[in-house]
């Protein structure tokens, strides 16, 4: 189909706005200086993610697992898995995890989160999490006494615009795609570090079918992982602002699957290959790979 004047048009100053709003958004809140180097300590990496699946693949699947670099994130070391795999980086992405104007419930969970990082930790581990959260003193307070920990902050700065511009700021490490979840910043961190393959489990990300809207019209995500999946019950998603409504919602989910796509565009100019071996994966951006 051609391309007419008129989208032509809307598609530079669309650009034109992108860019404009990245800069604003690298000056006022990027790290200048971030230190994430290529230090190439395997060619395959495998993220583990949140999802129901997570807990069949490391059960029946072990074997997978072997000479590959393990990344796990969020709640992953408040369970037995984290001793038993002992990962070598951890991703933090939400800002429930550190910010203070939250649900006292989620402060809870995100204590219990860093005392069991600091006192489960007998091995080499690094974690990324935020440059937002270096503000932030309740994370840090057990971690900083585990000297088997190193801590490394990374830029969550939304970089939207034309691809070669985003690839550049990409490649200097001051933004990436919209991070709505925490897979984002997890591929993203494995690209910078010289993964070559990129291998994804509990990315299942099959919250479509999760989704209800009640008799007061209050919008119900239930939003299963690997370690609540028999627990877990649809509740509102509201953790720092109001409670979210119908399309706010979808559209956190377009923009996730959506960041994927760009990531796999970014990832094949750089040479690095990303293989999806989640079963059932609702993310259509990424190879797949079918565990035996």
């Amino acid at each position: 189909m051609k391309t007419t004047f008129a989208e032509l048009l809307l598609n530079f100053f669309g650009n034109t706005t992108n860019i404009f709003a990245t800069f604003l958004r690298i000056i006022f809140f990027a790290n200048w200086f971030p230190k994430i180097k290529n230090i190439h300590p395997a060619n395959d990496c495998l993220i583990l993610g949140n999802g129901p699946s997570l807990n069949g693949l490391i059960e029946n699947q072990k074997s997978f697992i072997e000479n590959k670099s393990l990344f796990c994130v969020n709640f992953f070391p408040t369970t037995p898995y984290y001793e038993e795999l002992k990962p070598a980086f951890h991703i933090i992405s939400a800002p429930d995890l550190w910010r203070n104007n939250v649900k006292e419930s989620y402060i809870e969970h995100s204590k219990k989160l860093y005392s069991d990082i600091a006192n489960k930790t007998q091995w080499g581990l690094t974690l990324f999490i935020p440059y937002e959260a270096r503000k932030f003193k309740r994370w840090k307070e057990d971690i900083i006494k585990n000297k088997n920990i190193t801590i490394k902050y990374y830029n969550i700065t939304p970089v939207e615009g034309p691809r070669w511009f985003r690839h550049f700021f990409f490649r200097k490490q001051f933004g990436m795609p919209r991070t709505h979840n925490v897979l984002i910043p997890s591929l993203m961190l494995s690209i910078n570090l010289g993964f070559k393959n990129i291998y994804l489990w509990g990315a299942d990300h099959s919250w479509l079918s999760e989704i209800s809207v009640d008799s007061n019209n209050l919008v119900l995500v239930n939003q299963k992982h690997f370690y609540d999946e028999s627990t877990s019950k649809p509740e509102p998603m509201n953790k720092i602002k109001e409670i979210k409504k119908l399309h706010e919602i979808l559209l956190k989910f377009a923009y996730s699957f959506q960041s994927y796509f760009v990531i796999k565009e970014y990832a094949k100019q750089v040479n690095i290959n990303i293989i999806n071996a989640t079963p059932n994966s609702f993310i259509d951006a990424f190879d797949r790979y079918k565990m035996p």
